[in-house]
């Protein structure tokens, strides 16, 4: 399997376990704003850069292998996809259970992914799913992009890490959480520029 594939695919699985102590249906389109801001972010919370290109189309947006990966694990009955719904099976459950216990357990790679992802999850899942539409549409590498009229966008150019870091930089205290910092951001971005009841923005 090809190794971009194959990373996809874990991350994947692991989104849509966590995920699925939330809810057994989940959205397709808020599911790919997750894996968007993940990425967006990632190396300020790993310092490790897995390069992936996303394409944007407007709101909607093209990740490699996406749709592949979501065929792959509906062969394998982990989810059923109906309209714009991933429906979320127990066979997924009880596999990514597996593999978290299995290939060193709490020492593996699979598994430290797993800590990694759970509490960026947890966090995304506090905010209404139109919320996280909001904050997709303000991530600053999408506005950037936006205002230049650039479709493609480069995981490790991100302006979303480079802003989250500079931030950091000027706390100067270690005991601040990165999720902390995560989350300051994604208030500021609701108290500035999101108002309830305002727009026709849908989140289809």
């Amino acid at each position: 399997m090809d190794y971009m594939k194959e990373k996809l695919k874990e991350r994947i699985l692991l989104f849509l376990y966590v995920m699925s102590l939330y809810a057994e249906k989940i959205n397709m389109n808020t599911f790919k704003r997750y894996l968007y801001l993940y990425y967006l972010s990632e190396n300020f919370f790993t310092k490790k850069d897995e390069e992936i290109v996303i394409s944007i189309d407007k709101s909607d947006i093209k990740i490699p292998y996406f749709e592949q990966v979501l065929d792959d694990l509906c062969l394998l009955e982990f989810i059923d996809v109906f309209e714009n719904s991933i429906i979320l099976n127990e066979a997924l459950t009880n596999n990514v259970e597996k593999m978290l216990g299995g290939n060193g357990g709490e020492t593996g790679e699979f598994y430290e992914l797993y800590r990694q992802i759970k509490p960026f999850v947890n966090l995304l899942k506090s905010y209404d799913d139109q919320f996280v539409f909001t904050i997709f549409f303000s991530e600053p590498t999408f506005r950037e992009a936006s205002d230049r009229g650039i479709d493609k966008l480069k995981s490790s150019s991100s302006v979303l890490t480079k802003l989250l870091n500079q931030f950091k930089k000027k706390l100067d205290n270690d005991n601040v959480d990165n999720y902390d910092i995560l989350t300051y951001w994604m208030d500021f971005v609701l108290k500035n520029y999101y108002k309830l009841g305002e727009g026709n923005v849908t989140n289809e």
